[in-house]
């Protein structure tokens, strides 16, 4: 538990007492629980597939009780779904299907405590929720799987369900598929067997209650690597059979962040086995598929890819969900924070176990920033508030709770919160309860602050020594609060510390709870120390954005001597607007000092532009530098090459990261064109990323080179189908605006992405078209290709 902790919980009693304040809230149509009248209690789901025809042919068997006195009619959700029986109870029951669904209505009135069954035979060729790819590659060079994403409202596309968090029963699902495949669903399989025609049957079972968003299936051609956490739960992790050598780079960490999370949450993993499978043209990051996180196929990478890209993170996140979401979970959309705040909470916490302290520093700095630049500032627990506010900004009002509480304080908490409510669903009030019914104090205001209101603190804050009438030596903190106060985001009260350093060494610290519109904060320097430089809020605690004036002479000390090295770089970022020739000394020795690519990256950025000799070895420094990160960043910042750096700048196109070489490549020859083919002569063969961003890149160079030769022209246009994944296509296609080309081909390769159900694909599509279309000479071309097509009514 942090220092802090200890005073902070002495003084929570006191500052607790005052009345409850009233909550405000925004209107949130979000908030309301979806009424229903029945409890589904289990599912089962039988499945084949059509995949060159988009077709699910289903049969799904729900189990429920009625919930109210008397049910005459009851609704499931299923969009586009095509009845083509449904029994209740062993007998017809009448149906009538709309845009949204089914409602069904019994012969005779369901009433409490009957135990009842509804068997479905249906088919549907869903666009959302089930997704068919690489079956229409007339090249046949795609990968060929099926996929599902439920959340949030997806899986009624592909089955008929009461498709809604707050509800949670046990499911099953059969798949029968091509025996060359294999089959991943929730739960532990139960049979995997050849049947007598040709194909295989997959058997998966839940044996505890989970959403009906969180059923997954996916069917590709994988290989399995399999391993156990400390605890014994068995660990699958799904890789293609051709990257294999990606699969210690895809899985680093694997067991180390499994391990963790269920030491640091302090209640076990709460299902049978765990799975992780890639997916092409996944259109997020990944899902929390109970048991079985679905990811996209872009984290899978080799040695180089993982410096530019990792999947690190985004397992520790899913792998966190199986606790925060399938096991706990939200009862509503304005409880969603419950769910992606924790997971993200800990994955940074993960990754600090994984790359260190100062990483972990960091990852928090970007959260915050990132929140902080939210221009609508609703509330975490608003359904509709943006997903930076829910992750980055939830993950943070974590950290502080932790802050105050102490990590063991909020350790308790958490875990008696998960005990409380296993296999249920929760709001915003039952982690309140379970921080308040632990440990004793009230937190009302903190949940005021930071969880039902928006906004967060800004500070203006001023420093001054002096000495008293009476002869004692003061250092003085003058704080206010200058952010706009309404009734959605008021005056934060939180507890700050304020830190005095001194020459010889030593400090003196004060910790206060800033909570009014203008605080004076004194600190006694009875010995009348030299003082050396100051902190406000030292390593960043509270989410915050703060305005803090100070010498540079002041600058300098905390740059070189701060101990967290979080006030390490806010001291370097201050010295941007100060001349390169009163900084770069001191930047140098703050290079040479810091081991963390943010500072260095920091300090050697500020003295690109400048020509003299200290300037130049230092930014040579960071572009030879170990940490790919700092040559990364340093790369990124150039402007204009420094001719003596050339050769420095030449060893970057041979890089340990992809995005290293695209960007070399690209800034030397723009800089230097009169060697554009020698560039391209180091940099030829070199793939890149699972987007192919280093070729995509070789090809718009090499055919701007040879006034659009038609063989680097042509492998673009290729790039741009359907043979291949979705970030391959974009950067194709951003290659082609590039270069001003476009025909036939291309045009009808991106009308099809314009209709694609990944915005990622759709999103750059669209924009390739109206970026021709604006032209004269290409809007003929377009209007008659479209014209061709045989498009579906849809």
């Amino acid at each position: 538990m942090k220092k802090i902790g200890i005073v902070l919980i002495l003084t929570l009693i006191i500052n607790s007492t005052f009345a409850q304040k009233k909550i405000c809230y925004q209107y949130d149509a979000g908030a309301a629980m979806r009424e229903h009248n029945l409890d589904f209690e289990r599912m089962r789901l039988s499945v084949e597939f059509e995949p060159e025809k988009g077709l699910v042919k289903g049969k799904i068997t729900h189990f429920f009780t009625p919930i109210r006195a008397t049910v005459d009619s009851f609704f499931l959700d299923g969009p586009g779904i095509n009845i083509k029986e449904a029994k209740l109870n062993g007998k017809d029951i009448k149906y009538k299907t709309d845009v949204n669904g089914i409602s069904f209505f019994p012969d005779k009135t369901l009433k409490w405590g009957e135990k009842d069954s509804l068997a479905i035979i249906y088919e549907a060729t869903p666009r959302k929720g089930l997704y068919f790819i690489g079956w229409n590659d007339p090249n046949n060079l795609s990968r060929k799987q099926i996929w599902s994403q439920g959340q949030g409202i997806d899986n009624r596309h592909w089955f008929p369900c009461y498709d809604t968090p707050n509800d949670k029963l046990l499911t099953e699902v059969y798949v029968k598929f091509n025996k060359d495949y294999k089959v991943l669903s929730n739960g532990v399989k139960v049979i995997e067997k050849e049947t007598k025609d040709g194909n295989k049957l997959w058997h998966y079972k839940m044996n505890h209650p989970h959403q009906s968003y969180l059923v997954m299936l996916g069917i590709g051609k994988y290989e399995i690597k399999e391993s156990k956490s400390k605890s014994g739960v068995p660990m699958y992790s799904w890789y293609y059979p051709e990257w294999k050598n990606r699969v210690e780079w895809t899985y680093k960490y694997n067991e180390k962040i499994f391990d963790f999370l269920e030491s640091e949450i302090g209640v076990p993993y709460q299902w049978e086995t765990y799975s992780q499978i890639p997916v092409q043209d996944f259109m997020f990051g990944a899902m929390e598929n109970t048991t079985a996180t679905l990811f996209g196929d872009f984290f899978c990478a080799d040695s180089r890819g993982y410096n530019d890209r990792n999947y690190v993170a985004v397992n520790a996140h899913e792998l966190a969900h199986q606790w925060f979401g399938d096991f706990v979970s939200a009862r509503s959309g304005n409880s969603h924070w419950l769910q992606e705040s924790f997971a993200t909470h800990y994955n940074v916490l993960a990754e600090r176990e994984c790359f260190g302290q100062d990483h972990f520093d960091w990852q928090r700095r970007q959260a915050g920033i990132a929140a902080i630049n939210v221009q609508d500032k609703k509330s975490i627990s608003h359904s509709e508030t943006s997903s930076t506010l829910i992750y980055q900004k939830g993950s943070q009002v974590l950290e502080m709770l932790k802050y105050i509480v102490g990590r063991e304080g909020y350790n308790k908490s958490v875990k008696r919160y998960l005990l409380a409510h296993k296999y249920d669903n929760v709001d915003s009030d039952d982690l309140l309860n379970a921080f308040q019914d632990e440990l004793g104090y009230g937190l009302e205001w903190f949940w005021d602050e930071w969880v039902y209101r928006g906004g967060e603190p800004i500070y203006n804050v001023a420093f001054d020594d002096f000495t008293q009438t009476d002869g004692k030596h003061i250092s003085q903190f003058m704080v206010t609060q200058t952010q706009a106060v309404s009734d959605i985001s008021g005056l934060f009260k939180m507890p700050i510390a304020f830190e005095v350093y001194y020459t010889d060494g030593t400090k003196d610290s004060k910790t206060e709870w800033i909570e009014k519109e203008s605080h004076v904060v004194k600190i006694s320097n009875q010995s009348n120390k030299k003082i050396d430089f100051v902190l406000f809020d030292p390593n960043s605690e509270v989410m915050k954005t703060v305005t803090f004036n100070k010498s540079f002479e002041m600058l300098t000390a905390q740059a070189l001597r701060a101990p967290k090295m979080i006030d390490r770089y806010d001291a370097v970022l201050a010295m941007r607007k100060i001349s390169p020739p009163q900084k770069k000394i001191v930047l140098t020795e703050v290079y040479n000092k810091n081991t963390f690519h943010a500072i260095k990256s920091e300090a050697a950025a500020q003295l690109l532009e400048d020509k003299s000799e200290e300037s130049i070895q230092l930014v040579k420094k960071a572009l030879t530098d170990a940490d790919v990160q700092v040559r990364k960043a340093i790369l990124m910042s150039t402007k204009s090459i420094e001719p003596n750096l050339l050769s420095d700048y030449e060893k970057l196109l041979l890089d340990s990261s992809y995005q290293t070489i695209v960007t070399a490549l690209e800034k030397l020859c723009n800089n230097f064109p009169e060697n554009t083919q020698k560039y391209l002569d180091i940099t030829k063969g070199i793939e890149g990323t699972n987007g192919r961003n280093v070729i995509c890149k070789w090809l718009e160079i090499a055919a701007a080179a040879s006034n659009n030769d038609k063989k680097h022209i042509n492998q673009l246009v290729a790039f741009t189908s359907n043979s291949y994944e979705f970030i391959t296509r974009g950067n194709a296609m951003n290659a082609l605006r590039k270069l001003n080309y476009i025909d036939e081909t291309m045009v009808n390769n991106c009308i099809e992405a314009c209709l694609s159900s990944n915005g990622r694909l759709a999103g750059p599509a669209n924009e390739t078209i109206k970026y021709f279309y604006a032209q004269t000479q290409f809007k003929k071309l377009i209007s008659e290709t479209i014209k061709k097509r045989n498009s579906k009514n849809w």
